[in-house]
């Protein structure tokens, strides 16, 4: 065994007794304990073997971003000694509780992450996948504690890990200006310091260093444009994949807005004023009170702080100013299934984002009238999702970056028939398989989604033999892959009705959208 690679097992070998006055005259077997060790470079973790693979849970990457820590840039991990016992995921970052949410115990000590690796003497390509949640639910075990995904079977190294999220990751204020240290975008440092942890320790879990992909949906996809936007990340992923998260319309604001919006949470908290003695205040509230004082539909997103960010990500898209590396970028057919979470209804379209949705019923009435909650479930898909994966994806060739589009259109047999469309972020359960598919059109699917996202983090190209041509998406020839009972690429794919979205961000950012 290499020794560079830090792997080691343990064997505790104890003799079990015998079951006296059950079992006569008759032996029962030695049983050894063994548990996989990794030599971190912060020290030694101890996981689990299962199904075949070995899996890491609850790796602190980063100090706890506690007390005076709250609001301040990701701080480095101090060492411990011994084994420290990997079996069990870390707290989940403090977060709302909701039906149906993230099960575990929350703390703001949770900046940890989780490997599983198929072969811990291998080189594998490593997927580091960004949970999602609108920026303020949500953790790093979402995959795993759903069982391995398959794609880690067939020779991937999977991390997943937590980043602070809700006012805990996206906070700025007056009296945190002229500290000379980046501010706002915690979630962000967060991500990119477990990058940094990645290039470090994942050739001891049997990764490839120098070959990482960075994946998310939702607010994971959104994650994965802000990482490839900014230049603190560089040279940290050799590939992009953004599931559903938008781009062109939601979440970036410039410093000043993240600033007022901080002003106003601080009242609503109990600490108003810009001096420091209110941000001193903000620090001893309890994670509870600070997501009390958070009330309605989640507000958070990236800002423009000039340092890990220094545009709006889509225009830093147009100008190439990113990452110099292969983009996929897609979203589903009913994106609008999220849009209770987010609150945006037909009002709120209009007071926060200018979006008129009668005065878009020419562009998608062409074929017919529509009733109003199919126009407005058709509008909010499109609106945020399908032109941002597009869009972001035309931006990307246009700046000479390999792009891939594609719209998941494809619905599970268990609702086959009574949706409008593929759900969001439901491409993931076919990637990872984190879900029984009893259906034989749902296993193709998956095993087709499976195929392209390996050859992907393998190579940066999604084809390979006996898939649907992918090709890569020409801001001049637009053919996103449409994924459903027939899977191809289609030209021109819902150009009239994507239209006034590409015109709207071209008025809204300065910036010609490529033709």
């Amino acid at each position: 065994m290499r020794s560079n690679v830090g792997i080691r097992l343990r064997r505790n070998a104890s003799a079990l007794a015998l079951l006296a006055g059950l079992v006569a005259a008759a032996g029962v077997a030695r049983a050894a304990d063994t548990r996989p060790v990794v030599e971190t470079d912060l020290g030694a973790v101890k996981g689990v073997a299962a199904d075949g693979v070995a899996v890491f849970k609850g790796i602190p990457f980063a100090a706890p971003p506690t007390g005076e820590l709250r609001w301040r840039p990701t701080q480095a991990a101090r060492r411990w000694k011994g084994e420290r016992d990997a079996a069990e995921f870390g707290p989940n970052c403090p977060q709302p509780s909701r039906s149906g949410g993230e099960a575990g115990p929350q703390s703001e000590d949770c900046l940890t992450l989780n490997v599983v690796t198929p072969d811990p003497k291998g080189k594998l390509p490593v997927l580091v996948s960004i949970h999602g949640g609108a920026f303020f639910v949500g953790s790093g075990r979402y995959l795993i504690d759903r069982g391995i995904p398959e794609i880690v079977r067939r020779g991937v190294v999977l991390v997943s890990p937590n980043y602070r999220i809700g006012r805990l990751g996206f906070f700025a204020h007056p009296a945190m200006a002229g500290g000379g240290e980046a501010v706002g975008n915690y979630w962000l440092m967060d991500q990119i310091a477990a990058l940094e942890w990645v290039k470090r320790n994942i050739a001891r879990f049997g990764g490839d260093p120098g070959n990482v992909t960075i994946l998310g949906c939702s607010a994971g996809g959104s994650s994965v444009n802000s990482l490839v936007a900014s230049p603190a990340a560089r040279g940290l992923f050799a590939r992009a994949s953004v599931h559903s998260g938008g781009g062109f319309f939601n979440a970036t604001r410039p410093l000043a807005t993240a600033e007022q919006q901080g002003r106003e949470f601080a009242a609503r908290a109990g600490a108003p004023g810009d001096g420091a003695d209110a941000l001193a205040k903000l620090r001893t509230l309890t994670p509870a009170e600070i997501i009390a004082a958070d009330p309605g539909p989640p507000n958070f997103g990236a800002i423009i702080d000039g340092r890990l960010l220094r545009d709006q990500v889509s225009v830093s898209f147009a100008k190439g100013d990113t990452a110099d590396v292969p983009v996929i970028s897609g979203s589903t057919s009913n994106e609008a299934s999220v849009f209770g979470l987010m609150g945006f209804d037909r009002k709120v379209l209009a007071a926060r984002f200018g979006v008129d949705v009668d005065a878009l019923r020419p562009a998608y009435e062409a074929d017919g009238p529509l009733d109003e909650a199919e126009l407005l479930r058709q509008v909010q898909t499109d609106f945020i999702f399908t032109s941002a994966a597009t869009g972001m994806a035309a931006l990307a060739d246009k700046a000479g970056r390999p792009a891939y589009a594609y719209h998941f259109d494809h619905v599970g047999a268990a609702q086959r028939g009574k949706v409008p469309g593929a759900a969001h972020c439901e491409d993931m359960r076919y990637t990872f398989a984190t879900a029984p598919l009893a259906d034989a059109q749902d296993q193709r699917v998956a095993r087709m989604m499976q195929d392209y996202f390996l050859n992907y983090v393998r190579a940066g190209d999604p084809n390979g033999p006996g898939l649907p041509a992918w090709p890569r998406y020409g801001a001049q020839a637009p053919a996103p892959l449409v994924i459903g009972a027939e899977t191809r690429a289609v030209p021109g794919f819902r150009a009239r009705q994507l239209a006034p979205w590409y015109a709207k961000w071209s008025a809204d950012t300065g910036q010609a959208f490529p033709r």
